[in-house]
């Protein structure tokens, strides 16, 4: 227990102090912090409202009852005998666009001059004086004030939601999937590395014989996991408390991406948690044993390909299969399966899809295959830390004697 501790010690401490860990932790703080801000920051550099002048000639038509009414544009009284002028200063764009409104018998009428042609603006506009215009025929023929304003009731329009508030909508899988890869990807890398260079190191060389090696790979593989829990809890905690500060209101979709973050749960959280740690520390023994094969660092991201791209397969394959239809044998089958139970399950737990014991299940045999693939780590690295030259081969590495 104590070599596990002494090794676990020394890969927290190397990982937390090093630049590169410090300034990504940083990095990814203001990032996500300026994204959150992002959508505010573009409200106070939106153009301001175009200027828009009017000359009516109807006496119920005035430029205070426009203001009240089309607020998303700037209106200005104009006068008759200002027409001409005007007139040029919309050619030349110095004003938006100028309105003349007349009262004939039936109806309204309007003759605007706008380089621009806002066809919202005309929209609204139309739709303003059409309503001023069925008013004043229901005010003519006596209707009551009942009737009238039975008249104007809007039809109810309402964006739908693609997912129940209950549901955590596609867009937060996605996230969730893709921080995991990273993140496994990320600090297996981290770990397939430190591994590599121990091998210029001479007290490896001395450590290997004389400290248990599942000790030794246990305890680098947990030390760099809480550097990296670390750097999760900095990042979401920063995030969290920017939110809880109310500087910003926090966006409800990204796009056509709905993010329906409240939909997130306490046991979502836990089992995202859960998937994410023992999914890293089964590719991390993985990691481990691959490093342990090439003589340099340098050598890493060929004999590394094969674990990154099980890890995307695993990724995709729940985004483009089971996403879909997490009901389906080939969901439940990839949610049990240790190497793409981490990606996979997620995707059931958040769709409602999962029974506790299918959930128990996949946690128990990604519990075994870790330990497993562990236990295997720790006796083919002593080997591969303590063989120089050429590159060894998995099955090499297998079979060579200590």
């Amino acid at each position: 227990m104590r070599n596990f501790y002494l090794v676990f010690k020394q890969s927290f401490r190397e990982r937390v102090t090093s630049k590169s860990y410090l300034t990504t932790t940083f990095a990814l703080i203001l990032i996500s912090i300026f994204a959150i801000s992002l959508p505010s920051i573009l409200e106070n550099f939106a153009d301001p409202k175009e200027e828009m002048v009017v000359v009516s000639n109807a006496a119920d038509i005035t430029v205070s009852e426009l203001e009240k009414q089309l607020t998303d544009w700037e209106w200005k009284e104009g006068a008759q005998q200002q027409i001409e002028s005007l007139k040029k200063e919309a050619q030349e764009g110095k004003i938006a666009g100028l309105y003349l409104i007349d009262d004939n018998a039936s109806n309204y009428s309007v003759t605007y001059f706008s380089k621009s042609n806002d066809v919202a603006l005309n929209s609204s506009l139309s739709q303003y004086l059409q309503a001023k215009n069925t008013q004043r025929i229901a005010d003519s023929n006596g209707m009551s004030e009942a009737d009238q304003q039975s008249l104007f009731v809007p039809v109810a329009m309402e964006k739908g939601q693609f997912t129940s508030e209950n549901e955590v909508s596609v867009f937060v899988i996605y996230l969730m999937l893709m921080f995991i890869l990273m993140a496994v990807m990320m600090y297996g890398t981290t770990i397939a590395t430190g591994v590599a260079s121990e091998k210029a190191s001479r007290v490896m060389e001395v450590m290997v014989t004389k400290v248990n090696p599942l000790a030794m790979i246990f305890g680098k593989i947990f030390g760099i996991a809480l550097a990296s829990l670390m750097q999760f809890a900095a990042f979401f905690g920063s995030v969290a408390l920017y939110l809880k500060s109310g500087l910003v209101e926090p966006a409800q979709s990204l796009g056509n991406f709905d993010l329906n973050l409240s939909a997130l749960t306490a046991e979502h959280c836990v089992y995202f948690f859960i998937f994410f740690l023992l999914g890293y520390l089964l590719y991390a023994s993985l990691y481990a044993v691959f490093g342990s094969m090439v003589s340099r660092p340098e050598e890493l991201n060929g004999t590394t390909m094969p674990i990154s791209i099980l890890l995307m397969v695993s990724a995709f394959s729940g985004i483009l299969f089971v996403m879909d239809d997490p009901a389906s044998t080939l969901s439940k089958f990839m949610a049990t399966f240790p190497f793409t139970s981490p990606f996979n399950m997620i995707i059931l737990i958040m769709k409602d899809a999962a029974s506790f014991g299918e959930i128990a299940l996949s946690i128990g045999l990604l519990v075994i295959t870790t330990f497993a693939f562990g236990y295997f780590a720790a006796k083919v690295y002593p080997k591969g830390i303590l063989h120089f030259g050429e590159n060894l081969k998995l099955r090499q590495l297998i079979m060579r004697k200590s």
